[in-house]
């Protein structure tokens, strides 16, 4: 059986950009599994920190994207020489 730790497991992004101080290779991704498991990126040299959006909330934000550039037509498109 393997030796699982439940200490947090960080590992550096490499070519990732902080989003908010735009420094190159700063980046870590942290994973927590105490006292629920959860997922993060750090910025190493300003501390910003942020989380990914849920699923729901993505598909979401995808959803009314979409109505926005649907403008309800459907046809043939021809293109003229």
């Amino acid at each position: 059986m393997r030796y699982e730790s439940k200490r947090p497991r960080r590992q550096f992004l490499a070519g990732v950009k902080c989003p908010k101080c735009d420094e190159m290779d700063a980046v870590v991704q942290v994973r927590i599994f105490e006292p629920e498991e959860d997922e993060y990126i750090e910025c190493t040299k300003c501390g910003h920190s942020e989380r990914r959006p849920d699923p729901e909330a993505i598909r979401e934000k995808n959803a009314l994207a979409n109505d926005a550039m649907s403008t309800g037509t459907q046809g043939t498109v021809r293109f003229i020489k």
